[in-house]
């Protein structure tokens, strides 16, 4: 019990300081940040799998939250976007798959399990039912998800930045 205290502990202060910075994402990756910091120190962090599946319907409460009857309506406007995403991100998926592969050696199953840009548990499931290097693909899926968390929301900063000094100086 002294465990999940510690963590539920950690997991608000990160979450709080990386709030109060004001880093994009700053809850999660503070949160985040404070655990896995307590994890590599030794520290014995504990989460019941309840809580896992409570904070993954809070999470889809708030996402569905932004379902509104203005959303539903812009739907049309939005189909072939939508399916340009999934098309591309599977064949990107596929393409770094196999490149990675080819370079490290990785077998290509555990390769391509590792390299989807699914849901990492989703995808961890379902490479249990094929015969590939599981530890690989949780190791590559949670490495992914880390660096896409903390990376991600710092390159759309970044453009954002770009882009506004790109109409600034242009004045367009």
């Amino acid at each position: 019990m002294n465990r999940i205290i510690l963590t539920i502990a950690l997991t608000l202060a990160g979450g709080y300081l990386g709030n109060r910075l004001r880093i994009p994402a700053g809850a999660l990756l503070g949160a985040m940040t404070f655990v896995g910091a307590a994890n590599l120190l030794g520290v014995k962090t504990e989460i019941p799998e309840t809580f896992n599946t409570l904070a993954q319907i809070v999470i889809g409460g708030v996402l569905g939250l932004s379902i509104t009857r203005e959303v539903a309506a812009g739907l049309k406007d939005y189909i072939i976007p939508s399916l340009m995403v999934v098309v591309l991100l599977a064949v990107f998926g596929v393409l770094t798959g196999f490149l990675v592969s080819r370079v490290t050696g990785i077998e290509l199953y555990t390769s391509l399990f590792g390299s989807v840009p699914g849901g990492m548990q989703e995808m961890i499931v379902l490479s249990q039912s094929y015969d590939v290097n599981h530890p690989a693909v949780v190791v590559i899926q949670t490495v992914r998800r880390v660096l896409i968390v903390v990376i991600y929301p710092l390159l759309v900063m970044l453009i954002s930045k770009i882009v506004a000094n790109s109409v600034h100086i242009t004045g367009k």
